[in-house]
Protein backbone atom coordinates (compact mmCIF):
# COMPACT_ATOMS: atom_id res chain seq x y z
CA UNK A 1 0.00 0.00 0.00
CA UNK A 2 1.17 3.50 -0.84
CA UNK A 3 0.23 6.06 1.83
CA UNK A 4 0.38 9.82 1.24
CA UNK A 5 -0.11 12.25 4.14
CA UNK A 6 -1.05 15.93 3.79
CA UNK A 7 -0.15 17.74 7.01
CA UNK A 8 1.03 21.02 8.48
CA UNK A 9 3.43 19.08 10.73
CA UNK A 10 5.35 16.52 8.64
CA UNK A 11 7.81 15.97 11.49
CA UNK A 12 5.09 14.06 13.34
CA UNK A 13 5.56 11.12 10.92
CA UNK A 14 6.22 8.25 10.94
CA UNK A 15 5.69 8.60 14.69
CA UNK A 16 4.22 5.38 16.09
CA UNK A 17 4.22 3.90 12.59
CA UNK A 18 8.00 3.51 12.85
CA UNK A 19 7.86 0.93 15.63
CA UNK A 20 7.09 -2.76 16.20
CA UNK A 21 5.35 -4.77 13.48
CA UNK A 22 4.20 -1.63 11.62
CA UNK A 23 7.72 -0.23 11.64
CA UNK A 24 8.98 -3.56 10.29
CA UNK A 25 6.33 -3.43 7.56
CA UNK A 26 7.52 0.06 6.61
CA UNK A 27 11.15 -1.02 6.57
CA UNK A 28 10.30 -4.13 4.54
CA UNK A 29 8.22 -2.05 2.11
CA UNK A 30 4.89 -3.70 2.82
CA UNK A 31 3.71 -0.10 2.62
CA UNK A 32 5.33 3.20 1.68
CA UNK A 33 4.86 6.54 3.43
CA UNK A 34 5.05 9.92 1.69
CA UNK A 35 4.56 12.99 3.87
CA UNK A 36 3.70 16.29 2.18
CA UNK A 37 3.93 19.62 3.98
CA UNK A 38 0.86 21.76 3.31
CA UNK A 39 2.93 24.87 4.00
CA UNK A 40 4.78 24.19 0.75
CA UNK A 41 1.55 25.19 -0.99
CA UNK A 42 0.81 28.24 1.15
CA UNK A 43 -0.50 31.50 -0.23
CA UNK A 44 2.43 33.77 0.72
CA UNK A 45 6.14 33.76 1.54
CA UNK A 46 5.37 32.55 5.06
CA UNK A 47 3.56 29.52 3.68
CA UNK A 48 0.23 30.48 5.25
CA UNK A 49 -2.43 27.81 4.75
CA UNK A 50 -5.39 29.16 6.75
CA UNK A 51 -7.62 32.19 7.20
CA UNK A 52 -10.42 33.49 9.42
CA UNK A 53 -13.81 31.74 9.14
CA UNK A 54 -16.63 33.53 7.33
CA UNK A 55 -19.45 34.29 9.75
CA UNK A 56 -17.03 34.90 12.58
CA UNK A 57 -15.97 32.65 15.41
CA UNK A 58 -12.73 31.48 16.99
CA UNK A 59 -9.85 29.76 15.26
CA UNK A 60 -8.63 29.56 11.70
CA UNK A 61 -9.74 27.38 8.77
CA UNK A 62 -7.46 25.70 6.21
CA UNK A 63 -8.10 27.15 2.76
CA UNK A 64 -9.50 25.02 -0.09
CA UNK A 65 -7.08 26.40 -2.69
CA UNK A 66 -4.11 25.27 -0.58
CA UNK A 67 -5.49 21.73 -0.33
CA UNK A 68 -6.24 21.65 -4.06
CA UNK A 69 -2.68 22.67 -4.96
CA UNK A 70 -1.26 20.01 -2.65
CA UNK A 71 -3.59 17.39 -4.09
CA UNK A 72 -2.67 18.35 -7.66
CA UNK A 73 0.97 17.64 -6.85
CA UNK A 74 0.12 13.96 -6.30
CA UNK A 75 -0.25 11.41 -9.08
CA UNK A 76 -2.13 8.26 -8.19
CA UNK A 77 -0.63 5.19 -9.84
CA UNK A 78 -3.77 3.05 -9.78
CA UNK A 79 -7.55 3.44 -9.76
CA UNK A 80 -7.72 1.62 -6.42
CA UNK A 81 -7.19 4.57 -4.10
CA UNK A 82 -9.10 6.48 -1.43
CA UNK A 83 -8.91 10.02 -0.02
CA UNK A 84 -9.63 10.45 3.67
CA UNK A 85 -10.15 13.50 5.85
CA UNK A 86 -10.02 12.76 9.58
CA UNK A 87 -12.61 14.73 11.56
CA UNK A 88 -14.74 14.16 14.69
CA UNK A 89 -17.84 14.74 12.53
CA UNK A 90 -16.98 11.91 10.13
CA UNK A 91 -18.22 8.34 9.89
CA UNK A 92 -17.13 6.30 12.88
CA UNK A 93 -14.13 4.07 12.24
CA UNK A 94 -14.80 0.37 12.80
CA UNK A 95 -13.00 -2.91 12.22
CA UNK A 96 -15.14 -3.51 9.13
CA UNK A 97 -14.14 -0.08 7.80
CA UNK A 98 -10.47 -0.87 8.44
CA UNK A 99 -10.82 -4.15 6.57
CA UNK A 100 -12.27 -2.33 3.57
CA UNK A 101 -9.67 0.43 3.64
CA UNK A 102 -6.79 -2.06 3.86
CA UNK A 103 -7.73 -3.41 0.43
CA UNK A 104 -6.82 -0.14 -1.31
CA UNK A 105 -3.50 0.07 -3.10
CA UNK A 106 -3.15 3.79 -2.39
CA UNK A 107 -4.46 5.95 0.42
CA UNK A 108 -4.26 9.72 0.85
CA UNK A 109 -4.98 11.19 4.28
CA UNK A 110 -5.60 14.88 4.93
CA UNK A 111 -4.77 15.89 8.50
CA UNK A 112 -6.75 18.91 9.63
CA UNK A 113 -5.51 21.55 12.07
CA UNK A 114 -6.76 24.73 13.69
CA UNK A 115 -10.58 25.05 13.52
CA UNK A 116 -10.87 22.71 10.55
CA UNK A 117 -10.90 22.61 6.75
CA UNK A 118 -13.04 24.58 4.31
CA UNK A 119 -16.05 22.34 3.59
CA UNK A 120 -15.79 22.99 -0.13
CA UNK A 121 -12.42 21.25 -0.27
CA UNK A 122 -13.84 18.18 1.46
CA UNK A 123 -16.85 17.93 -0.84
CA UNK A 124 -15.46 19.06 -4.20
CA UNK A 125 -12.17 17.16 -3.85
CA UNK A 126 -14.10 14.06 -2.76
CA UNK A 127 -12.67 13.19 0.64
CA UNK A 128 -14.24 10.53 2.84
CA UNK A 129 -14.83 11.95 6.33
CA UNK A 130 -13.80 9.50 9.05
CA UNK A 131 -13.75 9.85 12.84
CA UNK A 132 -11.72 7.69 15.22
CA UNK A 133 -14.06 8.53 18.11
CA UNK A 134 -16.43 10.97 19.74
CA UNK A 135 -13.80 13.38 21.01
CA UNK A 136 -11.66 16.23 19.67
CA UNK A 137 -7.89 16.33 19.15
CA UNK A 138 -5.74 19.30 18.13
CA UNK A 139 -5.15 17.82 14.69
CA UNK A 140 -5.49 14.77 12.49
CA UNK A 141 -1.92 13.48 12.68
CA UNK A 142 -2.39 11.13 15.64
CA UNK A 143 -5.75 10.05 14.24
CA UNK A 144 -4.02 9.23 10.95
CA UNK A 145 -1.53 7.02 12.75
CA UNK A 146 -4.37 5.22 14.53
CA UNK A 147 -6.19 4.57 11.26
CA UNK A 148 -3.03 3.50 9.44
CA UNK A 149 -1.90 1.08 12.15
CA UNK A 150 -5.34 -0.52 12.02
CA UNK A 151 -5.10 -0.87 8.23
CA UNK A 152 -1.47 -1.85 7.79
CA UNK A 153 -1.61 -4.75 10.25
CA UNK A 154 -4.34 -6.28 8.05
CA UNK A 155 -2.10 -6.40 4.98
CA UNK A 156 -1.06 -10.03 4.30
CA UNK A 157 2.42 -10.73 5.60
CA UNK A 158 2.57 -7.89 8.14
CA UNK A 159 1.66 -9.94 11.23
CA UNK A 160 3.80 -12.89 12.20
CA UNK A 161 0.70 -14.86 13.23
CA UNK A 162 -2.09 -13.83 10.83
CA UNK A 163 -4.50 -16.30 12.43
CA UNK A 164 -4.62 -13.99 15.45
CA UNK A 165 -6.75 -11.61 13.36
CA UNK A 166 -9.57 -14.14 13.43
CA UNK A 167 -10.04 -13.93 17.21
CA UNK A 168 -9.43 -10.24 17.88
CA UNK A 169 -11.99 -7.89 19.35
CA UNK A 170 -14.62 -6.81 16.81
CA UNK A 171 -13.63 -9.51 14.31
CA UNK A 172 -16.89 -11.35 15.01
CA UNK A 173 -18.85 -8.63 16.84
CA UNK A 174 -17.42 -9.80 20.17
CA UNK A 175 -14.74 -8.39 22.43
CA UNK A 176 -11.73 -10.64 22.72
CA UNK A 177 -11.55 -13.21 25.50
CA UNK A 178 -9.08 -12.63 28.39
CA UNK A 179 -5.46 -13.79 28.06
CA UNK A 180 -3.08 -15.35 30.60
CA UNK A 181 0.62 -16.25 30.61
CA UNK A 182 3.34 -17.36 33.07
CA UNK A 183 3.62 -17.59 35.99
CA UNK A 184 0.76 -20.04 36.35
CA UNK A 185 0.37 -18.93 39.96
CA UNK A 186 1.05 -15.23 40.56
CA UNK A 187 1.42 -13.98 44.11
CA UNK A 188 0.77 -10.25 44.34
CA UNK A 189 2.43 -7.85 46.79
CA UNK A 190 -0.28 -8.56 49.36
CA UNK A 191 0.60 -12.25 49.33
CA UNK A 192 -2.61 -13.25 47.57
CA UNK A 193 -2.22 -15.99 44.99
CA UNK A 194 -3.97 -15.77 41.63
CA UNK A 195 -4.09 -18.83 39.39
CA UNK A 196 -4.62 -19.20 35.67
CA UNK A 197 -7.98 -20.86 34.91
CA UNK A 198 -7.51 -24.64 34.94
CA UNK A 199 -9.14 -25.10 31.53
CA UNK A 200 -6.33 -23.17 29.82
CA UNK A 201 -3.70 -25.62 31.04
CA UNK A 202 -5.83 -28.71 30.50
CA UNK A 203 -4.62 -29.33 26.95
CA UNK A 204 -8.23 -29.95 25.91
CA UNK A 205 -8.56 -27.73 22.83
CA UNK A 206 -12.31 -28.05 22.43
CA UNK A 207 -12.91 -27.06 26.07
CA UNK A 208 -10.51 -24.15 25.67
CA UNK A 209 -12.35 -22.91 22.55
CA UNK A 210 -15.69 -23.20 24.36
CA UNK A 211 -14.34 -21.34 27.41
CA UNK A 212 -12.94 -18.53 25.29
CA UNK A 213 -16.17 -18.14 23.35
CA UNK A 214 -18.17 -18.01 26.58
CA UNK A 215 -15.83 -15.43 28.13
CA UNK A 216 -15.90 -13.29 24.97
CA UNK A 217 -19.70 -13.31 24.98
CA UNK A 218 -19.94 -12.42 28.68
CA UNK A 219 -17.39 -9.62 28.33
CA UNK A 220 -19.22 -8.17 25.34
CA UNK A 221 -22.60 -8.30 27.09
CA UNK A 222 -21.09 -6.58 30.13
CA UNK A 223 -18.92 -3.91 28.50
CA UNK A 224 -20.24 -3.38 24.95
CA UNK A 225 -23.76 -4.81 24.56
CA UNK A 226 -24.26 -2.49 21.60
CA UNK A 227 -21.91 -4.66 19.54
CA UNK A 228 -24.41 -7.49 19.66
CA UNK A 229 -27.07 -5.26 18.10
CA UNK A 230 -25.28 -3.29 15.42
CA UNK A 231 -23.52 -4.06 12.17
CA UNK A 232 -19.86 -3.13 12.50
Amino acid sequence: MRVVILTCYPEMFPGSLGYSVIGNALENKRFSLEVINLHNFGIDKRGSVDDEPFGGGPGMVIRPDVIEKALNSITFKTDNYCKIFLTPSGQRLSQTKLNNLSKHEEMLILCGRFEGVDQRAIEILDFQEISIGDYVLSGGEIAAQVLLEGCIRLIPGVLGHPESLLEESFSNKLLEYPHYTKPRVWEDKKGIKHEVPDVLVSGHHERIRSWRKDKAMKKTKSMRPDLLKEDL
